[in-house]
């Protein structure tokens, strides 16, 4: 017998991104350099798949999850990642 933990509601916060602040922006969204590495496009990744796995890789650290819709990460969390010196 499955048992449901969260709420539906609860669920489809969880799949999602939540509001995020300006501190908490540039606090999780600021790529270090091993992340910038990682990301770099001479591993074969396209400009898609940059945004997405740096979108990722900040997301974690902020929300203790990746939720399952990274392209749908608010609009400075995907300014920020593509322009990491931006302040």
């Amino acid at each position: 017998m499955a048992t449901q933990v969260f709420s539906d509601e609860e669920l489809e916060r969880l799949r999602g991104f939540p509001e995020i602040g300006r501190e908490e922006l540039f606090r999780f969204f600021t790529l270090a350099p091993a992340d910038v590495a990682f990301v770099d496009p001479g591993r074969g990744r396209g400009p898609a798949d940059r945004l997405g796995l740096s979108v990722a890789l900040c997301t974690l650290p902020w929300l203790g999850f990746v939720p399952d819709d990274v392209a749908a990460a608010p609009p400075g969390v995907s300014l920020r990642t593509v322009s990491p010196g931006a302040k």
